[in-house]
C-alpha cells in the first residue's frame, strides 16, 4: 500500500513539473506561431491554438503552423541538433543563442511571429521560444508523460497569458527597435525632494560621560562633552529639502530636533540640608541642528517603477541648545539654581552619512540613513562646555520628489 502511495505522489509531482524562467511579455493579437520540432514529435498545432484561445480570450484568432521551412533548412537543422546536444537546466535561454549568421538572420526575419522549438532529451520534452531577437526568449521543460494538450495548456497560460498588443506594421516595428530599453533612461533625471522623518540619536559612552552627573546645577567631572550634562539618547525628528543633478551629485538642507534630560546627581550629600533639585519640576534641553550636505549617489533601476539610490554625504553642522526648566509651585529657586550652567550659544561641526533611498513611481520615496556627527567649539579654550560632542544617528523618512530631465 505504501509503495502505491509513493508512486502516486511521484506521478503527481512529475506531471506538475514545469521549469520557466520568466513570463513572456509581448503577446500579439491574432498572432502567428510556428512549431519547429526536432526528433520525436510531441506537440500539435491544433492543441496549441486551442489552448491559446482557451487560456487568453483576448488573443483573438491565432494561427499555428508547422515550421516546415525550418525543418528542411540544413543549417537550421544543424542548429537544432546543437540545441538538443547542449540543453541543460543550468543554462539560461540566452546562453543558447545561435552563432551562425544564416540562422541569426532567419530568426530576425520572424518579425512579430513566434517560433516554438521542441525536442526530447533525457526523457524530458524541452521547449524554446524565439521571436525576432537573436537569442531564445524562454526555456521550459516537461516530463514526457504529459500529452500534447497538457503541454499546450501550460505553455499558453505561462508564456501567453498577458494582455495582447496590436500587431505592428514594418515601420512601427522599426521605430520600436530604436526605442531605449524600459530600464534605461536616455538622460539621467534631475531631482528635487522634500521629506520628513524620525529616528534615534545616541552616543558611544566613555567612562567619564557614562558616570557623569551634574552637582549643584553646574559641576561635572569633565565638561568637554555635552553628554556629561545631558542624556545622549533621544528620539530624533527631522525635515529636509534637497536636489540632485544627473542622479549623481546634490545638496540637501536638513533641520533636526531632539530632546535631552539633564543628568542630575540626586545622591549629592548636600541634598540633605539644601533644596537642590527638590525644587525642580523638570530640566531638559532641546537640541536644534541645521545640516548643509553635499551628497553623492548612484541609481539602480530593478523595475520600471522602482529606483534604488545608495548615497553618501558630508555635512556642515550648526547646532544649539535651548533650555526647558521649571520649578515646582511655591519654589523661588535656590542660589545654585540661579547660577546653573549653560551651553554655548552655538556649536559647529561635521557629519558623515550613509543612506539608501528607494523611490516608487518616480515621485514617492522611503529614505533610510545613518551616520556620525561631531560638533564643538575651539579646543584651545578648555573652559567651554561641550568642546567636542560626538554621537551617531539613524533615521527613516518619507519623501516626495519632483523629477525632470
Amino acid at each position: 500500500m505504501s509503495k502505491k502511495i509513493i508512486k502516486i505522489v511521484f506521478f503527481i509531482i512529475l506531471n506538475s513539473q514545469l521549469s520557466i524562467l520568466n513570463s513572456y511579455a509581448e503577446v500579439w493579437k491574432d498572432g502567428e506561431f510556428l512549431l519547429w520540432n526536432y526528433g520525436k514529435k510531441t506537440f500539435s498545432t491544433t492543441d496549441f491554438c486551442f489552448a491559446l484561445r482557451y487560456e487568453n480570450e483576448k488573443i483573438g484568432t491565432p494561427n499555428c503552423y508547422e515550421a516546415g521551412d525550418w525543418e528542411r533548412d540544413t543549417t537550421a537543422s544543424l542548429y537544432a541538433k546543437w540545441l538538443n546536444a547542449n540543453l541543460d537546466s543550468r543554462l539560461k535561454a540566452e546562453d543558447l543563442r545561435p552563432r551562425n549568421h544564416h540562422v541569426f538572420e532567419k530568426i530576425r526575419a520572424l518579425k512579430d511571429k513566434n517560433l516554438l522549438f521542441s525536442t526530447v532529451k533525457d526523457d524530458k520534452v524541452w521547449f524554446l521560444l524565439f521571436d525576432e531577437t537573436a537569442a531564445p526568449k524562454e526555456i521550459a521543460v516537461f516530463p514526457t508523460s504529459l500529452d500534447s494538450s497538457q503541454i499546450a495548456k501550460k505553455i499558453a497560460s505561462s508564456w501567453f497569458g498577458s494582455t495582447p498588443q496590436t500587431r505592428l506594421s514594418d515601420s512601427e516595428r522599426a521605430a520600436k527597435q530604436k526605442e531605449p530599453d524600459k530600464y534605461y533612461a536616455e538622460q539621467p533625471m534631475h531631482d528635487f525632494w522634500i521629506g520628513a522623518g524620525a529616528g534615534w540619536t545616541g552616543a558611544y559612552k566613555t567612562k567619564k560621560t557614562k558616570n557623569s552627573k551634574i552637582k549643584n546645577y553646574k559641576a561635572v567631572d569633565d565638561s568637554a562633552s555635552a553628554w556629561s550634562f545631558v542624556e545622549d539618547s533621544s528620539p530624533l525628528f527631522n525635515v529636509y529639502i534637497g536636489g540632485s543633478m544627473y542622479d549623481f551629485i546634490g545638496l540637501e538642507l536638513e533641520f533636526r530636533r531632539s530632546s535631552h534630560k539633564a543628568k542630575l546627581d540626586s545622591s549629592h550629600k548636600e541634598l540633605a540640608i539644601d533644596t537642590i533639585y527638590r525644587e525642580l519640576d523638570h530640566w531638559k534641553f532641546n537640541r536644534y541642528e541645521f545640516l548643509l550636505s553635499l551628497i553623492f549617489m548612484t541609481a539602480y533601476i530593478p523595475h520600471p517603477q522602482i529606483e534604488i539610490k545608495p548615497h553618501v554625504s558630508a555635512s556642515i553642522v550648526h547646532s544649539f541648545f535651548t533650555e526647558d526648566i521649571a520649578l515646582k509651585k511655591g519654589s523661588e529657586g535656590s542660589e545654585y539654581y540661579r547660577e546653573r550652567f549653560g551651553f554655548e550659544s552655538y556649536y559647529r561641526g561635521i557629519a558623515l552619512t550613509l543612506g539608501l533611498r528607494t523611490a516608487f513611481f518616480k515621485n514617492y520615496a522611503i529614505d533610510l540613513r545613518t551616520g556620525f556627527a561631531n560638533r564643538g567649539t575651539s579646543m584651545l579654550d578648555q573652559r567651554k562646555i561641550g568642546r567636542s560632542t560626538s554621537d551617531i544617528f539613524i533615521a527613516a523618512g518619507l519623501e516626495y520628489h519632483f523629477r525632470w530631465k
